[in-house]
Parts: structure tokens; C-alpha cells; sequence
């Protein structure tokens, strides 16, 4: 079924970002470098607003997938998860070991959650990924760190003009999709603010898959002075979506639209009403202070509260999440000698309050109470990072985070309440070294020493299942690594390559008791070897002739992951490959731009065949998918006017994106929707 809905996008001005810049164009705000991105030191891929809108503007999963070492997975709409360089091992659903900010705002919070799935990509202006662990300023995770940033609102001081924006956009599709946006936008010379309401539903390719999603977004940035500059973030999200739940092999093959079926001892997905309701608010406020030329503060704060409620099979969880944290850096230039040096330092605090009720799930409702539980999480870190350019030509990062968290647990159901237990981790210093090398403005070396940390998120140590588990360890490993970055032919030929060897100890891994709760253990470690990298050229870069843009591109994935030293029981898994990760993925594209508004995407995207058990007894197998978006874009006078189509598995595979590693019963698969469509239209003034 093909539901061909119409889009509206009103707009007086284009913000969109081109995709097409040089690497000695595009800057870059992580680490506090603001420096081009072929000077930074560090492995970070940059997804533009065009790159963001390149598919359907309704998920990030596409998108999030060209960057190689990135993969990001979608069960049922609505059900992210996010793995960066494998950190996917220990994240059965959400995000974890993976810092998310919003600007210069934690969204991440102290127990190590990120509710991704709320954020609006129209409302994106660039998302910056960071690879390997992030020491020093995003603190010790080992599984890298994410960037959100919003589209500038403010212009320059000195421009007078001001701009009132006006934007509606409906999208509709396959399997009854359907969303909707409001966007109004006003730019001064010292003041921007941006509204956003956006509201999406599907009813999915599989039984029991329905999505409902609206979001409000307020963002406002001004000058207070011109010293001073203030950034606000509103974000009010409603969110549900069904969980279908994994089949087996035979089930799946059987029909894959299926949600998982009743057992001899266990309800269905379906009978059960398995889903996710998701209630946030989310605040945030960042300041930017210039106390001179050299002297500089950023500080941010942070407040967010979580109505959860989860439905599952053996049980109804009902979270309520109270979070809030600060953060700041001094960032200081100045001269070592005749050396450019730059200093930061700073440190941030967080802490997550959590009432978590476990009932019994009858037929959707929640039932007798099983436990009630208070967790307190508290993170902090400080850090310091010195960037020294010691020739033109050579720079040198230093950097280091000293990370502390601890857990504080209580179970109020019951009688008397059991004494409060305590779980700090020893604080541990994660330095960060970089050398940066650039003989040419078109061509840079770097290589890179940092070490990861990090702790169990509070989902691990109290997982669905009810127990506190105090004796999980952090995980910790060294990361080392070399790239190069290329820009040659007058900008029309781009590359960039990383190699890294990860060596994890202390790995955290699910596990899966007989009832299908799911609990967590300490596996030894793992030794992770990867090759990644990016290649684009243009054809053609002439915005006079018919063709004004031909781009081809290519992101190339090689993973060499191993277990070491893990043994479960009688069971030595050591030496088998990890869990979740395919060896090789390969994604290429086309992208067409004619001086007549034309324009095509294509997408192609080959991921191998990965191992959906510790014990490797079991495989997904591979998969080929084919993408596409055609479009046309005209202005008038005063209002803009874009036609589009597109579509997504064009080969009508049979894959799953987003197994159940290690699942009870061998129920890894989630199958992913067949040959399904988009279309609209978006009109601007």
C-alpha cells in the first residue's frame, strides 16, 4: 500500500547547509577546537542539514548510517539504537555508553540514557560524531560522543535585517505513514528564536509496530551584550510506539509480520500490549561569556523530567525520571613563546533520581506490584585539554577527564524498605593525546592515544528484571589510532581514513535469564581492530550548466572484533567474534543536482553477516539495500516550492535492522519493512 501525502515547507530564506563544502570549509565545534575539519585532531564525521534531509526527514537511522564505524538501528519505528565502533554490545534497546549533547547541553543524563528518539531531525542543523573514546571534555565513555547542533538563529551584530520565517511540512507514506511540521523562525541583528511542532504516526510493517510521536521544540538565542550570548532549549515530547518483540528463524520465514507469538508459558507481544510511553520535558540553558580576547567561559544547565511507562512480557516497569546537571569550560589563548596555545578546563555534574515500579503485565495493564525501587544516580568529571600549534604546520592535543559516579539504591516495596546500598566506583583519569601534522592546507596526518571509561548506566545495574546488581565493574581500554585526511582536485576529490586498535577490559554484556529478563555481566574484555573511511568526488561542481552537481561517494566499515579472555560458566567464548558487529559495511551513493531544481539520491548500503550470539552458534545473514530520492525545487517571488519522491529497500530484502543478541529461544529477528514509499511536497515563503 503506497499513501502518497503532500508536504509544505514555508521558508524565506535557505539555511540548509551545503554538503558539497571542502574539508578546509567545514568547522568543526567538538572538543572546543572550532577549528576546520582538516586540522582537527581528532576521528569525527560531520552530517550536514542537507545530508541529515538527504532520505525522508522522519527517522535519523539512513542518514546516521553512511558515517563508517556508525551503525544505527530502528527494531520498530521509534525503537532506536545507536552503536559507535560496537558499543552496541551492551544496549539490547536506547542508547547507551554514548554521550549525546544538544549544543553545549548534556541530553544524556546521569544514568547514562539518551532518549534520541525524541529529537526532531528538521529541526537539526548538523550532528557532529565523535569515534573511539571521547576523554576529556565529554568525559570516559568508551563509545564515542554526539554533537547535536541547531541552525545559528542569530545573525551578526552588525546586520540590521530581519527575517520572520514561516514552515509547514506533511510527510506521508508506506504502512500508514504520516507527519507533520510547524517551524516559525525569526532572525534579528542580535536576537533569533525558532518554534517547532512536529507530529509523526505509522502503523508498521509488523503486527503490533504503531508509532504516535509529537514533539514541541523552542530554541531562542540572543546577544545580551557584546560579551554575552544566551542560548535557550525547550523540548516537550509525547512519544509511544509498540514493540513486536523477536521471532525465531521458522517464525520469521513463516511471515515476518508477525509480532512474537504465545509460548506454552508466556503471553503474547500482541495480548500483552508490549510498548513504550514516553512523556519528557527537557530544558536547557547555555551562556557564553567573553570576559576578553583571550579569556572566554561557556556554562550550561540542564533539567529534564521522564514519565516512562514499558508494558512487557513478563512485567510493567513505570519510570519516573527527575534529572539536572551543569556543566562549564574556561577556554583561555594565549602564547607559548612564539606557539599559539590554547587552554580549556571545567568540569560537569549531573545526577538522575529514579522511581522505578515493576507490576505484573495483565494483558497490558499493570497488575500486582513485583518491586518498587528508588536509584539515585551522580556522575561527575573535570577535565583539562591544552592545544598547542607548535609550527604551522604541526599541533599537538593534550587532554585528560578525572570521571567519578555512584549509585545509591532502595527498595521501598518492601516492609520495613531495605537499607540504602551504595555502589561508587573508584574515580579513574582518562587522558587523551593527539598529533597533528599538516604539510599542506589539502592534506593532514593524525594520530591518537586516549583511554575509555565507563561505568554501568543505571539500566544495567538495576535492569527490568527488578535485582541490583552492585558487583558490575566498569568497563575501561586504551584506544590507539592514525588517520589521514586528503582534499585534492580543487576540492573535487575528498578522503578520509582511520585505523584503531581497541582493547577493552572488563567488556559489559547482556545476558538472558530462562523467563527473558535480561541482566548484565562483566565478559573479560575484547580486542577491537577497524579500518574507516570516506571517499567523495565531483563530476561536475557548475552551477551554470544543466548538471550543476555530480557527487559520488562511499564510506567503507572494516571491523576485526574479537572476544579475549571471556569464559561463562564452562563455556570459553574467547577468540570468537563479537557479538552484533558485522565484519564489513559498505555504503555508496549518487547525488544529482540540475541548474533546473532536479535533483537525485541514490543510497546503496551492503552490511556482511554478524554473529547474533557470544557463543557465534548463530548468524544474520547479510544484506543489500537500495535507496532512493528524486525531487524538484523551484523558487518564485516570494515562496519556494520542492516536489519529492522517494523509497527505501528498492530490492525488496528480507533483513533484519536491529537483532536481539543472545535471546532466549533464539528469537534474534526483527524484520525490517519490504519495498515501502514517500512522496510530498514543500513549499516556501
Amino acid at each position: 500500500m503506497i499513501l502518497v501525502c503532500i508536504s509544505f515547507a514555508v521558508r524565506a530564506q535557505n539555511n540548509k547547509t551545503d554538503s558539497s563544502q571542502s574539508l578546509s570549509e567545514v568547522v568543526v565545534k567538538a572538543f572546543g577546537s572550532n577549528r576546520k575539519l582538516m586540522v582537527t585532531p581528532a576521528s569525527v564525521s560531520i552530517l550536514t542539514q542537507q545530508s541529515i534531509q538527504r532520505y525522508s526527514t522522519i527517522s535519523l537511522v539512513p542518514a546516521f548510517n553512511t558515517v563508517p564505524g556508525v551503525r544505527m538501528e530502528e527494531r520498530s519505528p521509534g525503537s532506536y539504537r545507536l552503536s559507535i565502533r560496537g558499543s552496541l554490545l551492551r544496549s539490547p534497546f536506547g542508547i547507551r555508553n554514548i554521550k549525546v549533547y544538544v549544543d553545549d547541553i548534556p541530553f544524556t543524563d546521569a544514568g547514562g540514557n539518551t532518549y534520541l528518539n525524541l529529537i526532531d531531525p528538521n529541526a537539526l542543523g548538523s550532528a557532529e560524531i565523535l569515534k573511539g573514546p571521547a576523554s576529556s571534555l565529554y568525559g570516559a565513555g568508551t563509545g564515542g560522543a554526539v554533537i547535536l547542533n541547531e541552525p545559528r538563529l542569530m545573525q551578526d551584530l552588525s546586520n540590521s535585517k530581519t527575517t520572520n520565517d514561516f514552515k509547514v511540512q506533511l510527510q506521508g507514506g508506506s504502512y500508514g505513514l504520516f507527519g507533520e511540521n510547524l517551524n516559525w523562525r525569526l532572525d534579528k541583528n542580535n536576537y533569533g528564536l525558532q518554534l517547532s511542532q512536529t507530529h509523526q504516526q505509522c502503523d508498521g510493517y509488523r503486527d503490533n509496530s504503531r508509532l504516535r510521536k509529537d514533539v514541541i521544540h523552542f530554541a531562542d538565542q540572543r546577544a545580551i551584550s557584546k560579551k554575552d550570548e544566551l542560548k535557550i532549549h525547550l523540548l516537550l515530547a509525547d512519544l509511544y510506539y509498540q514493540t513486536p518483540g523477536g521471532l525465531n528463524l521458522a517464525q520469521w520465514q513463516a511471515d515476518p509480520k508477525q509480532s512474537r507469538p504465545a509460548t506454552l508459558f508466556l503471553p503474547s507481544a500482541s495480548e500483552q500490549k508490549i510498548a513504550v510511553y514516553n512523556k519528557t520535558i527537557f530544558t536547557g540553558l547555555s551562556n557564553s561569556f567573553h570576559f576578553s580576547d583571550k579569556l572566554s567561559n561557556v556554562s550550561a544547565v540542564v533539567f529534564n523530567y521522564t514519565d516512562f511507562k514499558n508494558p512487557f512480557i513478563t512485567n510493567y516497569e513505570k519510570r519516573k525520571e527527575a534529572s539536572r546537571g551543569f556543566n562549564t569550560k574556561f577556554i583561555y589563548s594565549t602564547q607559548a613563546g612564539s606557539m599559539p596555545l590554547k587552554l580549556i578546563a571545567g568540569g560537569e555534574w549531573q545526577t538522575t533520581f529514579a522511581h522505578i515500579d515493576n507490576y505484573g503485565n495483565k494483558n497490558g495493564v499493570a497488575d500486582t506490584v513485583q518491586s518498587k525501587d528508588e536509584v539515585n544516580a551522580y556522575q561527575h568529571f573535570y577535565f583539562a585539554q591544552a592545544d598547542l600549534d607548535i609550527t604551522d604546520q604541526l599541533l599537538l592535543t593534550a587532554g585528560a577527564s578525572y570521571n567519578g559516579f555512584t549509585y545509591r539504591y532502595i527498595r521501598t516495596s518492601d516492609v520495613p524498605p531495605t537499607p540504602e546500598k551504595t555502589k561508587k566506583f573508584d574515580a579513574v583519569l582518562s587522558p587523551r593525546f593527539v598529533l597533528l601534522y599538516k604539510p599542506s592546507r589539502l592534506f593532514s596526518i593524525r594520530a591518537l592515544v586516549s583511554k575509555g571509561f565507563s561505568a554501568p548506566t543505571m539500566a544495567e545495574v538495576r535492569p527490568g528484571q527488578g535485582s541490583f546488581f552492585e558487583n558490575l565493574q566498569p568497563e575501561y581500554g586504551w584506544n590507539y589510532e592514525a588517520g589521514i585526511r586528503v582534499d585534492l582536485v580543487k576540492h573535487h576529490l575528498q578522503l578520509d581514513i582511520s585505523a584503531y586498535e581497541f582493547d577493552l577490559t572488563n567488556a559489559i554484556v547482556r545476558r538472558v535469564d530462562s523467563s527473558g529478563n535480561e541482566y548484565y555481566v562483566n565478559a573479560g574484555g575484547t580486542k577491537q581492530k577497524g579500518v574507516e573511511a570516506t571517499v567523495a568526488y565531483y563530476l561536475f561542481r557548475e552551477k551554470k550548466q544543466f548538471i550543476s552537481s555530480l557527487k559520488l561517494w562511499t564510506s567503507l566499515t572494516l571491523n576485526d572484533y574479537h572476544f579475549k579472555e571471556y569464559k561463562s560458566g564452562s563455556a570459553d567464548y574467547s577468540g570468537n567474534e563479537l557479538t552484533g558487529v558485522p565484519k564489513t559495511v559498505t555504503v555508496s551513493g549518487v547525488d544529482v543536482e540540475t541548474a533546473a531544481g532536479i535533483y537525485l539520491n541514490v543510497t546503496y548500503n551492503y552490511t556482511s553477516k554478524l554473529p547474533l550470539t557470544d557463543a557465534n552458534s548463530f548468524y544474520a545473514d547479510d544484506y543489500h539495500l537500495l535507496q532512493c530520492k528524486l525531487g524538484y525545487k523551484h523558487a518564485f517571488k516570494k515562496t519556494t516550492m520542492e516536489i519529492f519522491a522517494g523509497a527505501d529497500n528498492l530490492l525488496n530484502e528480507n533483513y533484519s535492522l536491529g537483532n536481539d543478541i543472545n535471546a532466549v529461544g533464539n528469537r534474534f529477528y526483527n524484520a525490517a519493512p519490504l519495498r515501502n514509499y514517500f512522496a510530498g511536497i514543500i513549499i516556501g515563503f
